[in-house]
């Protein structure tokens, strides 16, 4: 009995060893992949040295000679805080949430590739006059120089999300800025659910009237003129008229009254 004893005693200390060194390999791991905000770092593409300053609610303040050397200082900073985000919201633009996270988002995918995000972005690109292009162009640069720094000091994989989750990173080009703020500005919208329920509700309701009364118009006048959205689907059965509210987290499509964001920036000369 003792000698059981004495075994059970040396099972359980090698297995809270085991934990020990297992939880301090994943600290370790995903501490090296948290930016370090007192680092002096050496990067091309900027004129002259660049400040991130971050106040006690680790808001960065961003200091440069030159428009472009700030908005290459404001990509790094946003790669040092929002790298998976960034990520996910580039994959979501692309329709490519499904490589990583495999059927559960392949509807998502489906839809986003349908409105065609990412094409449209790389030809908005050429569209930019030469400010504009220049800033694109120094951002990407700046969350490229972040990229390049997690590789060659070995920095995790740059986000502890990316533990998680085998996604591999790009570089970043201007067309994936201005994807983000084209998914952006679909997230912030509020039209289409209220559009479809508008369209759906029409299909049981044959008084515009009453139609009114349940969803009201906004007040004032109309950017455009809407149809009969009766009129588009004849015959249809009255069962259509449910409004679809669920959907998947990585979605860019809110539910109905859950549109918008709380975020701010602020610049100045």
């Amino acid at each position: 009995m003792a000698v059981v004893f004495q075994w059970l005693v040396r099972i359980t200390a090698a297995l809270i060893v085991l934990a020990v060194l297992g939880v301090a390999m994943v600290y370790y791991l995903a501490s090296r992949s948290l930016p370090n905000y007192d680092a002096v770092v050496r990067v091309p593409n900027i004129t002259a040295p660049v400040e991130i300053v971050r106040d006690n609610a680790n808001v960065p303040h961003i200091f440069g000679d030159t428009d472009t050397d700030v908005f290459h200082g404001l990509g790094f900073a946003h790669a040092q805080d929002r790298l998976w985000q960034m990520m996910m919201l580039r994959r979501t633009a692309q329709g490519r949430l499904s490589e990583v996270f495999g059927t559960a988002t392949l509807d998502v995918d489906s839809f986003v590739r349908r409105l065609d995000i990412y094409r449209l972005s790389v030809q908005s690109v050429e569209a930019q006059d030469a400010r504009t292009r220049a800033a694109l162009d120094a951002y990407a640069a700046g969350v490229n120089a972040r990229l390049d720094q997690i590789n060659a000091e070995a920095l995790g994989r740059g986000a502890p999300e990316m533990f998680l989750f085998n996604a591999p990173l790009a570089p970043w080009r201007p067309a994936d800025s201005i994807a983000i703020a084209k998914l952006m500005a679909l997230q912030l919208s509020g039209h289409m659910t209220e559009e479809v329920l508008r369209a759906r509700m029409s299909l049981v309701l044959d008084d515009p009237d009453r139609l009114a009364d349940i969803l009201p118009d906004v007040p004032g006048d109309g950017i455009a003129s809407l149809p009969e959205y009766a009129a588009l689907v004849p015959n249809t059965e009255p069962r259509f008229a449910q409004a679809a509210t669920t959907a998947h987290p990585l979605s860019p499509f809110q539910p109905r009254g859950l549109a918008g964001a709380s975020n701010a920036w602020a610049a100045a000369a």
